[in-house]
Parts: C-alpha cells; structure tokens; sequence
C-alpha cells in the first residue's frame, strides 16, 4: 500500500489530492466486488506496475519550436484552427478545420496531417510518424468535464503499427480537476479556465494527459498521448 502511493506520488505530481486520496481509499479497502467500471485501486496499481517496468509515466514533451504562425494570421484563414505541436518530433503547426461530421471535427495542417477531435479529445490523427486509426472512451467525451470526480472508465486506441498491423491498446483511465481555475494565455488571448489530470495505464504503459477547459466545457488547451511512438500532441485552440 505505502510502495503503491509513494510511487504514485513520486510520478504525479500534477494529480489532484483528492484523485489520490481516493485511489488510498480503494486500495485500502481491497475489495472482492467486480465493477463495470475500473476501480481507482487498480488504476494506481496498474501505473505503479508500469513505472516500474517502464521507468516512468508519461507526459507531454516540452515545446521546443517557436510559433509558425501568429494569431492574426490565423483569424484570416477565415476558419476555426488549433495549433497543433508534436513535441517529440518537432512538428509545430496551425490546422484549419477540413471538416464536421456529426460532432467530430477534423483539422488539417499544412503538412496535410490531420487531427479529428469530438468535444476536444482526439479521437483519429492521420499524416503522423504512427496514426492513431480511432480511439473510444466507454463515457462521451463531454461527460469528462462535468459531473463528480474523480471519474473512472476506459480508453481503447487502435493504432497502426510500424509493421502495418492494428492494434488494440485498452487503458483504465481516471479523471479530477484541478482545485481552482487558472489564466490560460493562448496566443495573446487570456481564458479562464480549470485544469483537469488524467491518468491512464494498462500492465505494460501508463501516461498522463492533461486539459485546460472553460466554464462551458469547452477544451482551449490540452496534451493528448495518441501513442507510446508518437507520445502527445499540444493542442491550443485559437479560433473556435
């Protein structure tokens, strides 16, 4: 139990308290019950199991590129854009939205790489060193932002592999926000926004992504893992 915490709290520094109280709370109590939904007991063993296979739990790369675009350039695209980075490969870059379809929109940058988002969660990417092909949560992405936390559920990308073969990674994921909001600046605009942290781990990987939402639910700022190769993508939203 102490190995457990300590290791979750050496690894997240960003999680809220009360994520990791809670997770105490389960891993204390050991239950035998079987849930539809991953208990926060298992989520912290699961990452504890990964960091120390792995060495560590994974986060976004910090942004090494300066902008390509200003803000003003963006707005005349006439358009909403996101600015999209891939820290881990130095891809830094405004996306256009190409497309809605039924509450998933697509954004394309001028590399033609492509990023398709439902309520700010990056659900396809096409065009990068290894696509995310589709990612399901088992709640709507919408219900991530709203309602009580900590909030548990599972992640599955399908991912195209370097041998060209699919496959299925599945992920018990939980959620909490951040205790107060925060000023977010995103290409000289100001926003008020909260901080949510979200954990995900499997037996063999676990990372951590984070999301910078309004008032409204709406998600201006976030860091998304799309796979163990590519790692995460910074997106900010600049003209929604």
């Amino acid at each position: 139990m102490g190995t457990v915490l300590a290791l979750m709290t050496l690894t997240l520094k960003p999680l809220r308290l009360a994520l990791l109280a809670a997770t105490a709370l389960v891993v204390a109590a050991c239950s035998s019950e079987h849930d539809k939904q991953p208990s926060l007991g298992n989520i912290a063993l699961g990452l504890a199991k990964a960091r120390i296979q792995k060495g560590e739990v994974e986060t976004a790369d910090a942004v090494q590129k300066p902008p390509k675009a200003t803000r003003a350039q963006m707005v005349a695209l006439g358009r909403p854009v996101v600015y999209m980075t891939v820290p881990r490969f130095g891809v830094t870059q405004p996306a256009a939205e190409l497309a809605v379809n039924r509450g998933f929109r697509t954004y394309m940058g001028s590399d033609q790489s492509t990023v398709t988002l439902q309520s700010g969660i990056v659900t396809a990417t096409r065009g990068l060193q290894v696509d995310l092909i589709a990612q399901q949560l088992s709640i709507s992405p919408s219900a991530m932002f709203r309602g009580s936390f900590p909030k548990t559920y599972t992640r599955t990308q399908r991912s195209l592999t370097g041998e060209g073969v699919l496959a299925d990674f599945t992920y018990n994921c939980a959620i909490a926000p951040n205790e107060t909001d925060e000023t977010l600046t995103i290409f000289g605009q100001n926003h008020r926004l909260r901080q949510y942290t979200e954990l995900c781990g499997n037996d063999k990987r676990a990372f951590q992504n984070s999301y910078w939402v309004d008032g409204a639910g709406t998600v201006w700022k976030s860091h998304q893992s799309v796979s163990k190769e590519v790692g995460h993508l910074v997106l900010e939203r600049v003209v929604k």
